[in-house]
């Protein structure tokens, strides 16, 4: 098992514009770690850089400890899973499989129970003798996956390889994956601009946007404790609620409903003074499942949507003339409205409730959110804020 690290790596394509922005990394053995962020943060770019495909413009990449800043690829002994498969469409699966073995001059006995072996591992042992074109997707994805596995490289680097599969075989396929890792212990980098993968699959996560780091934890400390609003909102789905907020002596005035708070959930500014305040749709609960210190909320639907196990309701709320702008910049989503607007000043706020709820729009609906539920970021830059 292997060790990554990235020591203050920038990558300029240009000379300008950084593509990564000093990342600095630390990848443990055995571990399976997540690159996420939205399309053009510098994912991609963060791996072929760690891959030997790129050399950074400053900074160091190492691996055990050593400097592989220098190295070619096939020094530094990592396999790459591609995003398109990178199937040799002239080869069997095979011939795929063993085709890494092959070139580096493995005897034909030891590559032959190499493939045997993987194949059975993923259940390719009856397609073999196959062409590619006869194969499905997920039988793809499972053959591009073996030809790395043959190999038994230092570390694997997998560049979103679920992204061409449909919704219901990408379910699969993340838990085939992660039985695998268990099996195999082998150190993976995993990319991907999908949240759920990310909180499904990585036992850590680096989120990234515009090519720098914005934090690095566990899944569930990402979804909890987001280190600013831009983690907020990409992280979870639905997407958190943003609105505008103003400190009070005794809790927070908030989307035109006065929230009293016990003094350790209070926001951790002066009275007065404005703050973001971040709600999940799934805090937004029946008042009675909500508990005894919960602050009431009465809403009225405006649409409902159906998830099956559950459902969406969205309610307006009165919007401050600069709100959409501030939540816009803190959560570095200029180019996008800060949540559904349904007229001169009101949009839309979401909540996640059971699908036993009976509820249509036009309806009036009583809410409640726990006081601990609220997450509070400066307007200005987005950054996260403690408790008071």
């Amino acid at each position: 098992m292997t060790s990554i690290g990235l020591d203050h790596v920038v990558m300029r394509y240009d000379g300008t514009q950084a593509a990564v922005d000093d990342v600095s990394l630390e990848i443990e053995e055995g571990e399976f770690f997540v690159l996420v962020g939205p399309s053009g943060c510098g994912k991609s770019t963060l791996l072929r850089l760690l891959a030997g495909l790129e050399r950074p413009s400053s900074g160091t990449v190492r691996m055990d400890g050593s400097d592989v800043t220098e190295l070619t690829p096939r020094l530094r002994d990592v396999a790459m899973v591609f995003q398109n498969y990178a199937i040799y469409p002239h080869m069997t699966v095979g011939g795929n499989l063993g085709y890494g073995l092959k070139v580096r001059g493995v005897p034909k006995r030891e590559a032959a129970a190499r493939v045997r072996e993987v194949a059975d591992l993923l259940g390719l042992g009856d397609l073999l003798k196959r062409r590619p074109a006869t194969l499905s997707g997920g039988q793809l994805q499972r053959v591009a996956m073996g030809r790395a596995i043959a190999r038994r490289p230092r570390a694997y680097l997998m560049d979103e390889p679920l992204s061409n599969l449909d919704a219901k075989l990408r379910v699969s396929m993340r838990a085939e994956l992660e039985q695998l890792h268990r099996r195999l212990g082998v150190t993976t980098v995993y990319v991907t601009h999908d949240q759920v993968e990310a909180m499904t699959l990585g036992s850590r996560a680096a989120v990234l946007r515009a090519g720098e780091l914005q934090q690095v934890a566990a899944p569930q400390e990402l979804y909890a404790r987001p280190a600013n609003a831009f983690v907020a909102a990409f992280i979870g789905s639905p997407p958190m609620n943003f609105a505008l907020g103003t400190a009070r002596k005794d809790g927070l005035g908030l989307a035109g409903f006065d929230l009293r708070l016990p003094a350790e959930h209070r926001p951790p500014v002066a009275a007065g003074e404005r703050v973001l305040v971040g709600i999940r749709p799934e805090e937004l609960r029946d008042p009675q499942a909500a508990g005894k210190e919960a602050c009431a909320l009465r809403v009225t639907c405006a649409v409902r949507q159906n998830l099956g196990a559950d459902q969406l309701l969205f309610f307006p709320v009165p919007q401050l003339p600069d709100e959409a702008a501030v939540i816009a910049r803190a959560t570095f989503a200029e180019d996008r409205p800060a949540g559904p607007v349904v007229g001169d000043g009101e949009r839309l706020l979401c909540a996640r409730v059971p699908a036993d709820v009976s509820v249509e729009p036009g309806d009036t609906v009583d809410l409640a959110v726990r006081p601990g539920a609220l997450h509070y970021f400066d307007p200005d830059g987005g950054a996260r804020l403690p408790s008071a």
